[in-house]
C-alpha cells in the first residue's frame, strides 16, 4: 500500500509539472428554470441569472470552478382563474466541474457543466391578482441546488 502511494504522489507530481495551468475570468449571463414543490397548479417560472466566475484547469479537457450569481427564481401558478407569481432573489455560489472540448487554444471551445448551488436568499415576493407581498419569511434563507448546463468559450483577442 505504501509503494502505491508513492507512485500515485510521483505520477501526480509530474503531471501537475508538466501541465498546462489555465486560470481564467470572466461574465456569466445565463437562464434558469425554476418551480417551487409542493404547490398545486404552479408552473416553472425561467428568470435570469448573471455574474462573473473562476475556471481553473490544469488539464486539457477537465477543469474546476465557481462563481457568484445574482438570480431571479420562483414559480407562477393559476388560482380561481388569477394568475400569480412569487418571485425569489438568491444570491448564489456554484462550484462547477467541467468538460471542455477541442484543445487550448482553439478559437471555439463548447463545454459541459456540473455542480452544487449554494443559494442565500435575498428577497421573496409573492404577486397575486393587484397586490403585492413580502413573503421572506416563509422561505428558508439557504437553498441547495443542481447547476447543470453547457456553453462556450471563444477568444476574442490573444489571451481573452
Amino acid at each position: 500500500m505504501k509503494n502505491l502511494i508513492i507512485v500515485v504522489l510521483v505520477c501526480s507530481c509530474a503531471m501537475a509539472a508538466t501541465a498546462q495551468e489555465i486560470l481564467s475570468f470572466g461574465p456569466v449571463v445565463g437562464v434558469n428554470f425554476s418551480k417551487i414543490s409542493d404547490v398545486n397548479n404552479s408552473e416553472f417560472n425561467t428568470g435570469f441569472a448573471g455574474g462573473a466566475q473562476l475556471v481553473y484547469s490544469n488539464i486539457n479537457n477537465w477543469g474546476l470552478g465557481g462563481a457568484l450569481l445574482y438570480s431571479r427564481e420562483g414559480l407562477d401558478v393559476q388560482v380561481n382563474e388569477v394568475e400569480g407569481s412569487t418571485d425569489l432573489t438568491y444570491l448564489r455560489l456554484p462550484l462547477k466541474s467541467y468538460l471542455f472540448f477541442g484543445k487550448y487554444g482553439d478559437t471555439f471551445r463548447p463545454k459541459l457543466f456540473a455542480g452544487p448551488s449554494f443559494g442565500f436568499l435575498l428577497n421573496a415576493e409573492s404577486e397575486y391578482g393587484d397586490s403585492k407581498v413580502d413573503v421572506k419569511s416563509a422561505y428558508n434563507s439557504f437553498d441547495l441546488g443542481l447547476t447543470v448546463g453547457a456553453g462556450f468559450n471563444a477568444r476574442i483577442a490573444e489571451g481573452t
